[in-house]
């Protein structure tokens, strides 16, 4: 019922979606290398850095940040470093525009590291866009899970949840609160795909987000946001980390 609901509000408001589609500013990658090595502040570890690999979309390109040095996994990878005091090699693999499919193809095609300790993957937002239905879109992220997971048997999969699209200061009222239902609905979509794998977390941020996050067009974050949801991504990996060091 709720997916029919949203396909009657967007085939209304589909003249409303193309004209924001043309009216909203196109940003570019930030500068910088899209790989690097993190180093703890103070640590007397001599252990080899852990290898913590982003792939996804335009927020693992970094859209909205002026630097590579402020992007999502530039932060994540720091403030993970931080918390279990190692250092960490840090790739970005970002493809603005990407949708879940399309990432998948390029998990299968990119030349992976030997060891990936962490794969931060951003997807969801222009699956949205593109009308995928929540049973694609399920599967969809299990697929990418299963080609990630042979490529990277090993390592933690960290999926960064759905934002709240109904406070992205480029969407005009009705649209935006339209397509931050749908948002919700595929964010608990990708929670549920995601569950049954082991070794997979999902970051739930729909709650998190301020309009104080966005970037200048309204529709990535910003360093701020970038920030938190670097935070968060590091936080939980960290428990998970802390947690298994104690059963070890």
């Amino acid at each position: 019922m709720q997916g029919l609901l949203f396909w009657m509000a967007f085939g209304v408001l589909l003249p409303q979606a193309l004209w924001t589609r043309q009216a909203t500013p196109r940003f570019r990658a930030p500068s910088g290398e899209t790989h690097g090595l993190i180093t703890p502040a103070h640590t007397g570890d001599n252990s080899e850095p852990l290898e913590f690999v982003g792939l996804g979309d335009s927020i693992i390109a970094g859209v909205g940040a002026k630097t590579m040095t402020e992007t999502l996994v530039v932060q994540a990878a720091r403030a993970l470093s931080g918390h279990l005091n190692r250092p960490i090699q840090w790739r970005a693999l970002g493809k603005i525009g990407a949708n879940g499919e399309q990432i998948e193809a390029r998990a299968h095609q990119m030349d992976w590291p030997q060891s990936a300790d962490v794969v931060l993957i951003s997807t969801g937002v222009n699956d949205l866009l593109g009308l995928v239905t929540v049973g694609t879109w399920q599967k969809r992220v299990q697929r990418l899970v299963e080609t990630v997971r042979d490529k990277a048997p090993n390592a933690w999969i960290v999926f960064c949840g759905l934002p709240p699209m109904q406070i992205f200061p480029a969407l005009p009222w009705p649209l935006s609160h339209v397509l931050g239902f749908r948002a919700r609905q595929l964010d608990l979509a990708l929670v549920q795909a995601t569950a049954p794998f082991e070794r997979v977390l999902s970051i739930k941020i729909y709650d998190q987000v301020s309009r104080t996050f966005m970037a200048a067009d309204g529709f990535h974050p910003g360093p701020k946001g970038y920030q938190v949801f670097g935070a968060l991504v590091a936080d939980a990996l960290s428990a998970k980390w802390h947690s298994i060091s104690r059963i070890l």
